[in-house]
Order: C-alpha cells, then sequence, then structure tokens
C-alpha cells in the first residue's frame, strides 16, 4: 500500500465528503484527488523522474496537499520549507536536496528565484499574499492544464516520499529521510491513539512543513476527516475557528491554552464539540489542566517527538489529565506509544541505564527515520549500533514507563515550537564587525516556552544591542534570531577553550523544575 492510497480509497467512498477547510476554502476528497492526479502528471510533464525532489514553501492552504499527494502519485519525494527561512537558508536547502522543481506562494517567490530552479507560483486571492513577481506559470493555471488520470507511480515500502529540513548542531540544516512504510505505520500507529473518524473536524494550527502538523492533518484525511486550516494561527483566530468549525480535535501548546483560560470570549463559546486536544512543547500545570477541562470540557493528551521520529513517540494519555485520579505524572512526557521503544542511554558509552538514572533518550521502531539525506557523518553519531535513534534530550524513565525530560544534550532552543541551533545564530553574528566573541543560549519565555539570548563580547564600547539583533534579522529567519543581546566582558570557557554556555543558562533556570522551555 502506498500512502497515496489513502486519498483514493476516501475519494471513492466519499468523493462529496469535505476534506479541507478553512480560512474561507473548501475543498472534497474527490476534488482533492483530481488536482493531486493534475498537480502528479504536470509534474511528470516536466521531466520529474521517481526519486525526484519537489519543494514546496508557503503558509497552510489546500495547494500543500494537491502537491504533496500530486508528488507522492508521480512518485517524487516532497521537500516542505519552513517559510520563516531566509533567502539564503531556503537557497541552501534548495541545493543541498537538489530541487527539481519548487512551488511557492507569492510571498516567497523572490526567495527561491535566485535558485534558478523551475518555479511555479501560487497566486490565491488573500490578503497574506504578496503581489506576483516574474513570469513563472500561475499555479491554479498550472494545476488546471493537467490530465486528470492518475499515473500511479507511488512509492511504496522503503522508498522516500518526504524529505524534512531540521537544523544541525553544525549550523546547517540536516534533510531527515521519510519512507513511504514508515508514513503508513505512523499514521495508523498514532490514528489509533484518538478517537479520529469520518465525523472529525480537526483544527491544524500547526505549519503543514512540521511533522506535527502535517501528521495530525494526515491522520485526519486518512480517515475521512476534516481539517481545518490556518494560515495566520493565533488565540484570537484559533478561538473562531474552533467555535465557527465546531472542531471536535486540536493540537495546542501550553501557552495558547493559557491565553484562552483567561479569555472572557473563550468562557463564553461554545465548545461542546471538542472531543480531544493534544498539546506539546510543554508539561502542562495542574493549575492549567483544571482551567482547560473547565474551559473545554474535552480529553488532554500530551506528545513528545521529533521529526526524526515522525512526531509523537510518547503520548501522556487522558487517563493521566483526569481530575480525579493521580496527577503525579503531569510531570512527564507519557509513556511510548505502542510499537515503540525507549532507553535512556549513558552519554558517554552508550549502554542502557537503569530506571531513575537521567541520560540520553534514545528511540527505536517502525516511526524512526532510515537516516539523514546524504549525511553519513550524521547518521553514524545518531544511531547504536542496535538501531537505536539518540535524540540529544536528556531524560529518566521511572519504574512503569513514563518519560521524564530533563535537559539537552545538543543546545537546541525550541522557541514557539521551532528547534533553533545556537551554533548556527553565532556564526551569523560573528561576522557584525562589532562582535568579539558570542555565545547564544535559550532562556525561559512565558510567550514562547524558551528564546535565544546572545551574550556578546563587543570590539567597540559603542556598540548597540539593538544594532546586533536588526543584523540578525537580515541573515536568518526572524524565529532564530535573539530577542535580546547582553554585552559582556569575556566569556566563561572552561580549560580546553569551550565556552561554558550551562553557566550562561543557569541564573535563568533557577528555580525550574526542567532546564528546558
Amino acid at each position: 500500500m502506498s500512502v497515496a492510497e489513502l486519498l483514493r480509497a476516501r475519494a471513492a467512498s466519499a468523493p462529496g465528503s469535505v476534506a479541507i477547510a478553512g480560512d474561507g476554502r473548501q475543498l472534497s476528497f474527490g476534488e482533492l484527488d483530481r488536482a493531486a492526479n493534475r498537480v502528479a502528471n504536470q509534474l511528470i510533464a516536466a521531466g520529474v523522474q521517481r526519486g525526484d525532489r519537489i519543494a514546496f514553501i508557503d503558509r497552510n492552504g489546500s495547494e500543500y496537499w494537491e502537491v504533496f499527494l500530486g508528488a507522492l502519485k508521480a512518485g517524487a519525494v516532497l521537500v516542505p520549507l519552513n517559510f520563516r527561512l531566509s533567502a539564503t537558508e531556503i537557497d541552501w536547502s534548495l541545493t543541498d536536496c537538489d530541487a527539481k522543481l519548487v512551488v511557492a506562494g507569492a510571498s516567497y517567490a523572490a526567495a527561491v528565484q535566485p535558485s534558478g530552479r523551475p518555479l511555479v507560483v501560487i497566486t490565491a486571492a488573500g490578503p497574506d499574499y504578496a503581489e506576483r513577481v516574474g513570469d513563472e506559470p500561475d499555479y491554479a493555471e498550472w494545476v488546471a492544464a493537467g490530465a486528470d488520470d492518475d499515473p500511479g507511480r507511488d512509492a511504496v515500502g522503503a522508498e522516500y516520499i518526504e524529505l524534512i529540513y531540521s537544523s544541525g548542531t553544525t549550523g546547517r540544516p540536516k534533510g531527515v529521510l521519510v519512507s513511504a512504510g514508515q508514513q503508513l505505520w505512523s499514521v495508523d500507529a498514532f490514528g489509533s491513539c484518538f478517537d479520529v473518524d469520518a465525523e472529525s473536524r480537526s483544527l491544524v494550527p500547526v505549519p503543514y512543513y512540521h511533522v506535527a502538523g502535517g501528521g495530525w492533518a494526515l491522520i485526519t484525511l486518512s480517515r475521512g476527516g476534516r481539517i481545518i486550516q490556518s494560515r495566520e494561527p493565533t488565540a484570537d483566530s484559533m478561538l473562531h475557528q474552533l467555535v465557527e468549525h465546531r472542531v471536535t480535535h486540536t493540537a495546542m501548546v501550553p501557552a495558547v491554552m493559557q491565553i484562552l483560560t483567561q479569555s472572557s470570549q473563550a468562557a463564553a463559546a461554545d465548545f461542546s464539540a471538542l472531543r480531544q486536544v493534544v498539546y506539546g512543547a510543554s508539561p502542562i500545570s495542574e493549575s492549567l489542566l483544571k482551567a482547560s477541562v473547565a474551559l473545554f470540557g474535552a480529553q488532554l493528551f500530551q506528545s513528545y517527538g521529533l521529526s526524526e521520529t515522525m512526531g509523537v513517540t510518547t503520548l501522556l494519555g487522558a487517563e493521566e489529565h483526569r481530575l480525579d485520579g493521580d496527577l503525579s505524572k503531569l510531570r512527564s512526557a507519557g509513556r511510548a506509544v505502542p510499537g515503540i521503544e525507549l532507553r535512556v542511554l549513558d552519554v558517554e558509552t552508550g549502554q542502557a541505564l537503569a530506571p531513575g538514572t537521567a541520560g540520553e533518550i534514545a528511540v527505536r521502531g517502525p516511526s524512526v527515520t532510515p537516516g539523514y539525506w546524504h549525511n553519513p557523518e550524521a547518521n553514524a553519531a545518531a544511531f547504536t549500533a542496535d538501531g537505536f535513534f539518540r535524540t540529544g534530550d536528556m531524560g529518566r524513565l521511572d519504574e512503569d514507563g513514563y518519560l521524564y525530560i530533563l535537559d539537552r544534550i545538543k543546545d537546541m532552543i525550541v522557541t514557539g515550537g521551532e528547534n533553533v541551533y545556537p551554533a548556527e545564530v553565532e556564526s551569523v553574528l560573528a561576522a557584525h564587525p562589532a562582535v568579539a566573541d558570542v555565545a547564544v543560549v535559550g532562556v525561559p519565555s512565558s510567550k514562547w516556552g524558551e528564546t535565544p539570548l546572545a551574550f556578546v563580547v563587543a570590539t567597540s564600547p559603542e556598540l548597540d544591542p539593538s544594532d546586533v539583533i536588526a543584523f540578525a534579522r537580515r541573515h536568518l529567519a526572524h524565529f532564530k534570531c535573539p530577542t535580546e543581546v547582553r554585552l559582556v566582558a569575556e566569556l566563561p570557557r572552561n580549560a580546553s577553550g569551550k565556552i561554558l554556555k550551562r553557566q550562561l543558562r543557569a541564573p535563568f533556570w533557577a528555580g525550574q523544575s526542567r532546564q528546558v522551555g
């Protein structure tokens, strides 16, 4: 079976059922299937071969699913790019994956054009679409010109269907490979943890390029449900969509839940259709749990995962969120999803550790990536001899198999659900003519969970910290840029000259039960 077969089955059994809605747009399963066929045939007509990479960059829209499923039917590999990346970062990714064709929203076309790669521009009406630049084909016209027949060149089993870029400690992203079998197993296994069905309406505020957003949406579509998409997700827009579309399932971060539980508008809203809420990025407090249950009246789940594990690895189920139950597990990330194996390893030796002992979290199972794109060094470092993926996160397992996340071995910062690696930010800031030395660490943020802070040793006492932030914003996606720059006389280092980042971070995390956002 192929991933595209999930759509074909729904298009055959319920062609008129709505597959995608939200932000004034609506598409049935039959329409989505036909559009995917046309995309596939246009890709084939453009010379795309099986295994070639097709890049997509835009905010959430039905075009993403047309291109994703069309690429599958053409036997191509989709490369969904983060629309927050800078033009330089986009160009590097397109070169690294050797994209044969790019589909981009008009707002992002200018960043793609310097690459010289074939480009199709999405110019659908909407306030967030920029005016079209260049002579590239318009997406709607390009799709309409495609043939309706299904080419059926689907990838199956170990063949690749997707390449997801995840930042690396070297400052360059790493391409996480996704196979057809891996995706199918994940949709089935993770979907089985929830009660999503053909009557479900799932709000997907997470960008589709994220494994969490794309995976949650695909689970819903595979079961014949309707996804409610959001191009500009905010607490207010989510509240509006939850009510307008009678949403049954959604994903949130605790920060948004906190805002909604304190909103008078939310207090007066009708959430009677809402059945399940999945949250991640950080644990939930007992007070927020009580407020969320009182507001939504829905089951709550917490998930933990990575791009390399297709999202959900552990799940803290509804039973652990019952107010009349044992709330001692709320600080955990739950237990492994059935079919997934967890270990905690000694960082130095790689040996499995006993329950209660802190070490590196390692994962093995059918959802784990087969490896990184053209990166044998990263593969060698990431996998143990017996096939466990080393996450780089520190944690411990208790006697009942619950996972507690404690810290990161790597210096990764998670801000608003986005991964940021200090090495990449530091390499940019070091290019500023007035920066002599720099270290970037993650510090707590009530809004984003964690945010980058830069410690800078200046070559001149006249350096304005705001100039450093502005410099970063010219070269990096804004979410990667420091929100604060502190000027210091020197950076703490050990005997070998390595910067002691834990020493820089410690004052900000004092009193926190977890050294992570």
